[in-house]
């Protein structure tokens, strides 16, 4: 298996204020793991978190050096890389949380103002072969096991150390897309941005902004890192051979979104656009019923019980939430008629019409996208494009269906179907009817997808050998589990040379194998080359938030491709 690129994210107090930042991170973190990089996200404590335990230390203790003030002063990092690990766990992206002892960050020196001197990286390289790892920057463990810090904003070098260590890419997330001539926010004049810059001009004009001790340790050990900000796209390269400076971009504009649908989906996704409003502007919101109240709140001027009316109404992108597939089809193909990008999770409408509606948008110079129509949170499609740039496609297999996937679970513990099903419901993850989900259908409809993107054939939705879970009880699941197995529904693709052979089935599992580790809502997908490249990623299919997510990573990715063609397009009438 691949152990792919490597990225460190830290995330700053600037960027991380208050537990409402959260969701930014995750979306950052998001972006980077679903086009196949494996994520170390390093977190600082949250706002003005550090300054308050100092004082708070203060007034106690007379003893500024006591190995205690350490311990308090890194609660702060340790809280914010549990809320940000249980915001990633709620988004469905597997996350793992590892304090400086289990991450072997051994330090040596004084206990306020330490060295890194080595890190566990092979514990590290296996857990992210699983999840993302979670790290607490700012402290480390010295020889006695004492907690120790990096001195003042030593996030900075806690993630450059990482970096380093792992041969990973490193980025430091600010409040500012970049290192500047001098500080934006002290500034009234137009400034330049450093596109790279060397260590000695970061350690010169960095200020407040980067830590200058990690710098030092950058520039002594030759690591190469980044500055810049949140779903900024772009930063400042520390370690430049040069320093090279340009006019810093205009802000892009934002999207104008018109949103089908607010119930479970749609309601999680009007949440996350109103949270970013610099870079979204809902413009309308079509529902069934406009007097229902809603959780978020939608204000009233923005509802309509007319959809038709809202699709003829000024905007950049369609959100598509409403399911079905007549109705749906109808509505987006005239969206991409009139010119409007197209944001979906329908897998049954995709899986039906998919090629006729990417050929629409392609004659209307626009795009659809529909990264949470497979799988939720579980990065499918984006997995199959990472495949095939690295050969031919053999075969694929995967649990597509997270809410047959729980279900299952539930019966393994001795619930009966009936109450496993209600449960599965409670939770969210299962329909008022989960008839498609039990019956494979479901499954088979994202294995359409999936076989379209590996093999660029149309798999026929009868051409699927299906069975369904309907009929499994707890006995057999039970029995199963002392074999040290387990059940999975798992939906195969392979070209046996003659064609596809597809199939939907319940299958029996090891426990210890990638498939039978899947709890819960878990979905997973392994994907094969013909010369011997693999991968699996996993993810929670179904749910509020898991899909949720995967609708706003490709809202902002549309967004970030648009302000770099904005970008481009202004650069050639510099030029002409």
């Amino acid at each position: 298996m691949s152990h792919g690129n490597i990225v460190v994210l830290k995330f700053g107090s600037s960027v991380l204020r208050s537990e409402t930042d959260l969701p930014r991170a995750v979306h950052e973190i998001y972006r980077h793991w679903r086009s196949g990089n494996h994520v170390v996200a390093v977190a600082s404590a949250l706002g003005n978190t550090t300054n308050r335990l100092l004082r708070l230390a203060n007034d106690v203790s007379h003893e500024p050096a006591h190995p205690a003030v350490a311990a308090l002063v890194s609660s702060g990092e340790t809280t914010s890389s549990a809320l940000l690990t249980l915001a990633l766990d709620r988004a469905g992206i597997p996350a793992k949380l590892l304090d400086p002892a289990q991450a072997g960050l051994r330090t040596v020196g004084n206990e306020s103002d330490s060295e890194p001197v080595s890190l566990d990286v092979a514990r590290l390289r296996k857990e992210l072969e699983q999840s993302v790892v979670v790290l607490p920057g700012f402290a480390g463990r010295n020889d006695q096991g004492d907690t120790t810090l990096l001195g003042r904003g030593g996030s900075d070098l806690s993630a450059i150390f990482v970096a380093q260590q792992l041969g990973a890419h490193c980025i430091l997330l600010k409040d500012v897309d970049g290192l500047y001539t001098s500080d934006p926010a002290n500034s009234e004049r137009a400034l330049l941005r450093f596109r790279g810059a060397k260590y000695e001009t970061a350690l010169h004009v960095g200020g407040s902004l980067v830590q200058s001790k990690a710098v030092q340790y950058a520039a002594k050990h030759c690591v190469r890192f980044e500055i810049s900000a949140i779903s900024a796209g772009t930063g400042t390269e520390i370690g430049a051979d040069a320093d090279i400076v340009e006019n810093p971009k205009s802000q892009p504009r934002r999207l104008r979104v018109a949103l089908l649908g607010c119930g479970t989906v749609g309601g999680g996704v009007y949440e996350r656009l109103a949270a970013l409003p610099e870079f979204f502007e809902v413009v309308g919101v079509a529902v069934r019923n406009i007097s229902r109240e809603r959780v978020p709140c939608v204000p009233k001027h923005l509802l309509s019980n007319k959809p038709n009316q809202l699709i003829n109404a000024e905007y950049d992108v369609l959100v598509e939430l409403i399911g079905g597939t007549n109705h749906a089809s109808a509505l987006i193909e005239h969206a991409l008629h009139l010119g409007r990008h197209v944001v979906t999770a329908n897998k049954a409408l995709i899986a039906r019409a998919g090629e006729h509606l990417r050929a629409l948008a392609e004659a209307n110079d626009v795009t659809i996208r529909a990264g949470a129509a497979v799988g939720g949170a579980l990065p499918a499609l984006e997995l199959i494009d990472q495949a095939r740039s690295n050969g031919p496609i053999s075969g694929l297999g995967g649990v597509l269906n997270g809410t047959t996937n729980f279900i299952i679970d539930q019966l393994a513990h001795g619930e009966e179907l009936e109450h496993a099903i209600e449960a599965a419901q409670r939770a969210g993850y299962a329909e008022a009817d989960p008839t498609l989900d039990l019956n494979g259908t479901d499954s088979a409809q994202k294995l359409i997808m999936l076989a379209r993107a590996a093999f660029g054939i149309s798999l026929p939705f009868e051409k699927i050998a299906r069975q369904g879970v309907e009929h499994l009880d707890a006995s057999a699941l039970m029995e199963s589990g002392r074999r040290g197995s387990t059940i999975r529904l798992v939906a195969t693709c392979r070209w046996n040379g003659a064609g596809l052979h597809a199939s939907v089935a319940p299958v029996e599992v090891p426990i210890s194998s990638p498939f039978g580790q899947l709890r819960g809502a878990q979905n997973g997908l392994l994907v094969e080359t013909n010369n011997g490249w693999g991968r699996v990623v996993r993810g929670i299919g179904a749910g509020r938030w898991p899909t949720t997510e995967a609708v706003m990573a490709d809202l902002l990715a549309l967004h970030c491709e648009l302000a770099a063609h904005s970008t481009e397009e202004q650069l050639e009438e510099f030029v002409a």
